[in-house]
């Protein structure tokens, strides 16, 4: 099964580079399939009911940051994947959340002190500790899976912004891809590059809304926690018409799994629109019943 994920991926990047002497292929074509129509007018109307937001992939029977995880995330009904991205010494964009690859590979050190090769050869590890047959995929591997099934949020856990530009433009995935920092500079930096490109921001308590979206030139989707997101931020929010993202990770997760969803509501009544969570079959079973009903918070 995973060397026909990996096949499919390295079939989709070979399909979606242009020929010689053709026109360029368009940054945004991976948005034109029905499903990502419908999720992309879902995304900008947060009125159309809360959306699930799968944290690293579904992990809980791949590698985090796997191909796996991305394509069981698709098939769970996430809408949305969330990656972590770092580049390696010699400019490749790779899904990693750690700067080591110690924790998630059978490597040592750190991922930007090594040449995509060298990740190339490590093999990820499972939640259990074993071995799986994946390397950690290259972002350009990772967006060709997603290409035209699910929206992508990428956490960007690296400074080194021009090869990560420049493989979501040329995978497709500009306009199904959301870029995300909690440094306002950063995403500043993304949009310098790519007036087009779509972010999420990082709401503080001590960052005004207005003030962040000084910086970046606007946003999509305003990432908060219960600590900032105040009625006035809400308020300030609701206005622009973005969507609110919350994480139910941990305990909030746990109890939903269980059967509890009261923490998944009190996220809810705050006036989250997408949930970041480690436990996608129950969060799209507990979403789905709440889409068609609206999300209006009830503050």
């Amino acid at each position: 099964m995973m060397r026909r994920l990996v096949l499919a991926a390295l079939l989709g990047l070979v399909a979606a580079t242009p020929t010689r002497g053709a026109e360029p292929a368009s940054p945004d074509r991976c948005a034109t399939t029905p499903a990502m129509t419908a999720a992309l007018a879902r995304l900008a109307r947060p009125s159309a009911g809360p959306m699930t937001a799968a944290h690293r992939g579904d992990h809980s029977q791949a590698p985090e940051n796997s191909l796996a995880a991305i394509e069981a995330a698709i098939a769970k009904g996430a809408d949305i994947v969330e990656i972590d991205i770092v580049v390696t010494r010699d400019g490749t964009p790779v899904l990693m959340h750690d700067q080591t690859v110690d924790r998630t590979t059978t490597g040592k050190g750190r991922l930007e002190d090594k040449t995509a090769a060298e990740v190339a050869a490590l093999r990820l590890k499972q939640r259990d500790g074993l071995l799986s047959h994946e390397a950690p995929p290259t972002l350009a591997q990772a967006l060709a899976l997603a290409c035209g099934r699910i929206l992508v949020d990428l956490d960007l856990k690296s400074d080194r912004l021009g090869p990560i530009v420049e493989v979501v433009n040329a995978s497709g995935m500009r306009a199904s891809s959301l870029y995300f920092d909690s440094d306002p500079a950063i995403l500043a930096r993304v949009r310098g590059m790519d007036p087009k490109a779509r972010l999420m921001v990082r709401l503080m308590p001590d960052a005004p809304l207005a003030e962040l979206l000084r910086i970046t030139g606007g946003a999509q989707v305003v990432h908060a926690d219960p600590k900032s997101l105040t009625p006035e931020a809400y308020r300030a929010i609701d206005a622009l018409g973005l969507r609110v993202w919350l994480n139910s990770l941990g305990e909030t997760d746990q109890r939903l799994a269980l059967g509890d969803d009261r923490g998944v509501t009190a996220l809810l009544s705050m006036g989250a629109t997408i949930l970041q969570t480690d436990a996608v079959v129950a969060m799209v079973a507990r979403l789905h019943a709440d889409r068609g009903q609206g999300s209006t918070p009830r503050r």
